[in-house]
């Protein structure tokens, strides 16, 4: 019996979630937005937001398949407009940041770095865990090279109240984030989410 209720019960969550979503208000004031590229640790930082109070979106499938990935931009806003911060796909994208900042005014942006090393092996972990793939990881790391240029030229005049430069490893990370977002906080670490090492191998 529990086995028939259990994929009811997820699928009513689902639902659930989706119509409290419609019904939420847009308001089309400041966010914070992660920008990081991929495996910098964006969904520990998604975690860290909703840690101090925020309304976070992660990764929606539906935004990035359905609106993004079609060129539906106001989609896109409209969902966006209905969080408090947002991290991952597609809100980190070159053509979305400058969007962004225009419509969502005195927004606050953060950067996520990391070790070319860390950061290769864990992409390429990901990759092939995930989707079973065996990546080019120079051509990657040329992308990542390329959106870091892009974000470092945008934001080289923001102030530091409104672009915050961050490694998820920093042991005091998590406090450098609170104090950028002017909240209070006793904890100096970040918590990690979505490990690599941690996902099931693929057989």
């Amino acid at each position: 019996m529990k086995k028939l209720l259990r994929p009811l019960f997820y699928l009513l969550v689902k639902y659930y979630k989706e119509i409290g979503l419609i019904f939420r208000v847009e308001k089309y004031d400041s966010k914070v937005f992660c920008i990081g590229f991929n495996k910098t640790g964006t969904t520990s930082l998604g975690k860290a937001f909703e840690m101090l109070g925020y309304r976070n979106s992660t990764f929606n499938r539906k935004v990035w398949r359905q609106y993004y990935l079609k060129d539906k931009i106001v989609p896109v806003l409209r969902y966006t407009a209905k969080f408090d911060s947002l991290d991952d796909l597609p809100w980190l994208q070159k053509d979305m940041i400058p969007l962004l900042d225009r419509v969502f005014p005195n927004s606050k942006f953060v950067y996520l770095t990391r070790e070319e090393a860390a950061w290769k092996k864990s992409y390429t972990d990901w990759r092939y865990k995930v989707f079973g793939e065996h990546v080019d990881i120079e051509k990657v790391w040329k992308e990542y090279q390329d959106h870091n240029a892009f974000v470092m030229e945008y934001f080289k005049s923001a102030t530091p109240e409104k672009f915050l430069l961050l490694d998820i490893k920093d042991e005091n990370g998590f406090q450098k984030l609170a104090d950028f977002l002017g909240k209070e906080t006793s904890i100096k670490k970040f918590p990690h989410i979505n490990r690599t090492s941690e996902l099931p191998d693929r057989t």
